[in-house]
């Protein structure tokens, strides 16, 4: 983790827009390890790097990430996995979601692993295999929908896609899965009871004579908080960049937010009393307040839902936000010390000690902190990758760049 000297130097030299993301690489790294110490081998751990490593970047999250330990990676789309393809990622990818029937043969040529719910897209992977005259069989994992009602196989489908993929010469039946719904539910109920359907579907298939060779159901929430279903590999995603996956769920010890936004004051002015801030005119100064102008807004993922309720960090003091949100500009109350230039801590890492984490943000407007970190995205807003104090990458409206690929473990 950057000391305050190295992070004032940082953001003291950079070039860009005041308003950045600062992702501390070293944070994330231990992390990863830290879930490696909570599951027991031989299960893996797959780094879930989806949504643009659900806001934090993809590429630069995904090398750092494998450095430290991670078997394998997880994406939503087959363009997030081409695009680690891209910057020379060779370790074993898993396309979560669907896959359109003009994907398939993309998915296949980049070596992406593939998840089936259905006979036909079986079907139709065997013959885009045959098509693409690939020596070594496709791996796919089937997919059961024990609950979730959302993407997957009936249970009482999954035998006969299961036989099918093994079947087929140019198909591999890899691992069956399935998805929990409430794994961060109070109440363990249902996930226990999607655990049950999830293994009955399993030993059907194994009765029909067909291998399954891991299976897998853990996401953040159950990897936490059931040890019992971490099974063959746990699929780590919003834990892993220090977030919750709910507010009654404790992350492990050690396990630390990845990003923090900072920003500087553009302008610091005395509003009176009866002035109004905004659109709207939704706040109005009862008594003379001191307001400092912030260069971000809801284009850059600062939530419009948190005007009047949210705060930042300026010099140490907590400073709410005055008014509506805008596109591009925040108001927040400060103190007669401020002054234009002065350093703003809008979404903190839990260090400073004032300013909100994106937990503490997504409680106060009833949302979960995957929407609001999935919402920080380069390149409107600039991402600075740090390690051991130092910039190794940046992600801007000039595109990503490594300053140093082999502190990204690339």
């Amino acid at each position: 983790m950057p000391t305050s000297a190295d992070l004032d130097k940082l953001l003291d030299g950079w070039q860009g827009r005041p308003t950045v993301a600062v992702i501390d690489l070293d944070v994330l790294r231990e992390n990863v390890r830290r879930f490696k110490k909570l599951v027991a081998p031989p299960t893996l751990l797959m780094a879930v790097v989806k949504a643009a490593g659900y806001g934090h970047g993809s590429v630069p999250v995904a090398k750092a990430a494998l450095a430290a330990g991670a078997d394998e990676l997880g994406v939503a789309t087959v363009d997030e996995g081409a695009r680690l393809r891209g910057a020379g990622i060779d370790a074993p990818i898993l396309v979560l979601g669907p896959v359109g029937i003009n994907e398939r043969c993309r998915a296949l040529s980049k070596r992406l692993t593939l998840v089936a719910s259905d006979l036909a897209f079986a079907r139709g992977v065997e013959t885009d295999k045959q098509m693409l005259r690939m020596k070594q069989p496709a791996p796919v994992h089937l997919k059961i929908d024990s609950g979730m009602r959302r993407f997957g196989a009936l249970p009482e489908d999954s035998v006969e896609i299961a036989r099918f993929i093994s079947d087929s010469p140019h198909l591999e039946l890899a691992a069956v899965m399935t998805h929990f719904a409430g794994a961060d539910d109070t109440d363990p109920a249902f996930t226990m009871e999607q655990a049950r359907r999830f293994d009955r579907a399993c030993e059907a298939i194994r009765s029909a004579d067909v291998i399954i060779p891991q299976i897998h159901l853990a996401n953040s929430a159950a990897t936490i908080r059931f040890p019992e279903l971490h099974r063959d590999r746990v699929r780590v995603g919003i834990a892993m960049y220090g977030l919750r996956p709910d507010p009654d769920v404790d992350l492990p010890d050690g396990v630390k937010p990845v990003m923090a936004v900072h920003s500087r004051l553009a302008r610091v002015f005395a509003v009176q009393p009866g002035e109004s801030i905004g659109y709207g005119r939704q706040w109005s100064a009862s008594e003379p307040t001191m307001a400092g102008l912030v260069p971000l807004g809801y284009a850059d993922g600062y939530r419009r839902h948190g005007s009047d309720r949210y705060w930042m960090s300026v010099n140490g003091r907590r400073s709410p936000v005055l008014g509506r949100i805008s596109m591009d500009q925040t108001v927040v109350e400060v103190d007669s010390n401020a002054r234009t230039g002065d350093r703003v801590i809008v979404v903190g890492n839990g260090t400073d000690g004032v300013a909100p984490t994106l937990n503490d943000l997504a409680t106060l407007i009833d949302t979960i902190p995957y929407e609001l970190a999935t919402g920080l995205v380069a390149p409107r807003l600039p991402h600075l990758y740090v390690q051991q104090g130092e910039l190794v990458a940046i992600a801007d409206v000039s595109g990503y760049r490594e300053i140093d690929p082999t502190a990204l473990g690339g």
